[in-house]
């Protein structure tokens, strides 16, 4: 990389982090659309000056930067022994719900399936269906270098909008066929 694209790629890191925290502030602020598209925007526009910068490599390295910038934001306050960071009404809505004892178990639980449906079960998925990209991708000569860095990308990639989808859905019934469904199909499009 030159200078000139190691700063554009600085800048497109430094844009992939506001984005994060864009995205996380219309998250926890819900009902404030502009923080949400300049998120997305940002996002976006730093995945462009990526490419520019170092190509498909670039890329990856920013949503890898994303990806650990997202993690934090989520990893730090369970870190330090608080809970989670949610928004206003989901906060109301588990403190009803935490004052009789029983359901209080399976709040617990719910939460519990949540996170194995949206983290492993995602993953899976993700890098099964990235697995089958790669296998329509990869060129019968050549090297398949190509074919496997747009299948790593799209996998994580996959990975967050999968992740995203499933937590969307606010019934766990609903979740887990979906997340079934989805392991079947990308096993299938991996293996057959």
């Amino acid at each position: 990389m030159t200078p000139t694209d190691f700063n554009l790629w600085i800048v497109a890191s430094l844009m992939a982090l506001a984005a994060v925290g864009l995205l996380y502030l219309s998250w926890k602020q819900s009902g404030r659309p502009f923080l949400l598209t300049s998120g997305w925007a940002l996002a976006a526009l730093s995945c462009v000056l990526s490419f520019c910068a170092n190509g498909d490599r670039g890329v990856a390295q920013i949503v890898s930067i994303a990806m650990a910038a997202a993690v934090a934001f989520f990893a730090v306050p369970l870190l330090k022994g608080i809970a989670p960071p949610v928004s206003s009404a989901r906060q109301r809505n588990t403190q009803a719900a935490s004052s009789n004892t029983s359901g209080a178990w399976v709040t617990g639980l719910s939460g519990v399936w949540t996170f194995l449906i949206t983290g492993p079960v995602a993953g899976a998925i993700a890098l099964l269906a990235s697995a089958g990209l790669f296998k329509l991708m990869r060129p019968g000569e050549g090297s398949p270098a190509t074919a496997g860095a747009f299948a790593i990308v799209t996998a994580v990639l996959l990975w967050a909008a999968l992740s995203v989808i499933l937590l969307m859905e606010p019934r766990p019934g609903r979740r887990s066929i979906y997340a079934g469904v989805g392991l079947v199909a990308a096993s299938a499009a991996a293996f057959i």
